[in-house]
């Protein structure tokens, strides 16, 4: 069973093989949907672009900050959908349409053309469709630009005053519809007691009678009152088995959706969902199955028979689950970013949903002071969550020398930064000098891989010589030991050990043992390792000063601000 540290790195990986896919060849991901835009669009504020620059992107934010309407807007955009499927006016809810028609603007590639093309979708009333959105001619006022029939034509466009539409495959996952034959009936039917039924749980017993025996034969047929109950009956594939398992944890050898109208008692149109599962020598309906496992399996479903390069956009797909069920999902998601090219937007509220994605594909929306919707494109997984009041993880640290070094850095985090790295930052001091900090402090943060620790040292610290020397492993600008060159003679502790000497500037006999020097319990082996890790430690997690103390730095600036 893998940890969630496990799961961490997993998802690691997939973020950097999707980026590097991404990047070495964007074309295998299209047609894709660049970004989008709102001129007007229920409460965002005017003229709000969303950038869509990584194949998966996550909204988040409180209740109420339209996320859910920015995914009906993208299920929208592409040629034959339409935001009126599920956005509409009634006498209820009226749509403001004064001024400013609603309406979104999107790009793409356009493939004859090879450039970014932007395309404008109007919601207009119509006298026999009052929610229609009709693709439009470019508006100079939202800063389109204009072309002639001629260009148009020349790139392949069928529409003569426009770019076309997108075309591209839609796939909604809306957590609203995901409500199965069971609940359906169960928790929002008004049940009337009659002389052959004195329950709801009376009626289900009745019923599932013929629903097992529609499971058990797998028929897609089954009359009763001179009509055909069953819209459906799917036997999943193994592939949906096997991703559900992962999620989930589990062994499912069997999973069936049946589609039918037993439960309706002759009230309900509209088919409802089945989901028969087979686990661990057990057998079960979504009756007895929990909402999280239920939901998790229509969405892969869904997800799997989706064609390559479709769009997925999800609500919410960590309702009712656990910590670890909700990173494996996301998991899946990314990979099926990785391997089917789709693009994947999602909404969420759940930090293990979004740990580990980019801060580009992480689009913070809030309310501003004048009660309309900002969206952040590029925002820190910890720093979005700190903004939702939730718990910051692993808080920074920062150990200096001196009274006078503290001082400048929290100037520093006060005059740069957001209170949220005020409040993640603590700057702490350790005294004892350099040589205590180093042979105490940062060997111990190195060898127990503590990378939320930082240590600023004064310049007289830096050793130049180290970093002329052996350049080709000490990467300064980048901050960067490359263990990649350490060539067949450099790949001992011999070698490694006097290079420590060199950037710390003490001497073999004087450094602690546990960086350099092998005692009884500790062999080469594990001498090799930790000497690794501390180069790796010294080179990304320590830093100097840009004078060689605190007071020079002073004289020569004027000033704490740096």
């Amino acid at each position: 069973m893998e940890s969630i540290s496990d799961l961490d790195n997993h998802t690691n990986e997939l973020v950097k093989k999707v980026k590097e896919k991404f990047i070495r060849n964007e074309k295998i991901y299209e047609p894709y949907i660049q970004s989008i835009r709102f001129p007007k669009y229920k409460s965002l504020e005017e003229n709000t672009k969303i950038d869509l620059d990584f194949p998966v992107v996550a909204l988040i934010g409180e209740n109420g900050c339209n996320k859910t309407s920015v995914l009906q807007a993208l299920y929208g955009a592409p040629q034959n959908q339409s935001v009126g499927d599920y956005w509409f006016e009634t006498d209820v809810d009226k749509i403001d349409d004064f001024g400013k028609k609603n309406c979104f603007i999107y790009d793409y590639i356009q493939p004859k053309l090879g450039k970014k093309v932007e395309t404008l979708k109007t919601r207009v009333k119509k006298p026999n469709n009052p929610d229609y959105w009709e693709p439009s001619r470019p508006i100079k006022a939202y800063g389109m630009d204009t072309l002639s029939k001629a260009e148009l034509l020349k790139y392949g466009n069928k529409a003569t005053t426009r770019w076309d539409q997108i075309n591209k495959n839609v796939v909604y996952c809306d957590c609203k519809e995901y409500v199965s034959a069971y609940d359906l009936f169960f928790y929002h039917f008004n049940f009337k007691i009659s002389k052959r039924y004195r329950s709801k749980q009376d009626f289900i017993r009745s019923r599932s009678k013929h629903l097992s025996h529609v499971i058990e034969s797998g028929s897609t047929i089954y009359n009763l009152w001179d009509k055909n109950q069953i819209q459906s009956n799917e036997k999943l594939s193994n592939e949906v088995c096997n991703v559900v398992s992962q999620v989930m944890d589990e062994d499912y050898s069997e999973i069936r959706i049946v589609t039918h109208t037993l439960y309706s008692n002759g009230t309900i149109n509209k088919p409802a969902k089945t989901i028969w599962m087979k686990k661990n020598d057990m057998s079960y309906s979504e009756a007895f199955a929990g909402t999280g496992e239920s939901r998790v399996i229509l969405i892969v479903n869904d997800i799997l028979n989706a064609p390559k390069n479709s769009l997925l956009l999800i609500d919410e797909p960590e309702i009712s689950l656990h910590p670890k069920a909700i990173i494996n999902l996301k998991n899946f998601l990314i990979k099926q970013a990785l391997v089917n090219n789709q693009q994947i937007i999602i909404t969420t509220h759940s930090p293990q949903m979004i740990k580990g994605l980019p801060s580009k594909a992480i689009k913070y929306m809030s309310e501003t002071s004048n009660e309309k919707i900002n969206v952040s494109n590029i925002t820190d997984y910890e720093e979005a969550f700190f903004q939702l009041q939730d718990k910051i993880e692993k808080p920074i640290k920062i150990f200096v020398e001196d009274k006078l070094t503290q001082a400048i850095v929290q100037r520093v985090l006060r005059d740069k930064f957001e209170k949220f790295m005020q409040q993640k930052v603590s700057v702490q001091i350790i005294p004892g000098g350099a040589k205590n900090i180093i042979n105490h402090f940062i060997s111990a943060s190195a060898i127990t891989n503590n990378d939320s620790e930082f240590y600023l040292l004064d310049g007289d610290q830096f050793i130049k010589q180290a970093d002329e020397e052996n350049s080709e492993l000490l990467n300064f600008n980048e901050h960067r030991f490359c263990n990649e060159n350490l060539s067949e003679s450099q790949n001992k502790s011999s070698f490694l050990s006097r290079l420590i000497c060199k950037l710390t500037g003490i001497t073999d006999k004087n450094l602690a043992p546990s960086i350099i020097r092998p005692n009884k319990v500790q062999d080469e082996k594990v001498q090799k390792c930790n000497e690794l890790k501390f180069l790796n430690f010294w080179m990304t997690n320590v830093r100097f000063l840009d004078y060689s103390t605190p007071e020079i730095g002073l004289i020569v600036k004027g000033s704490l601000k740096m």
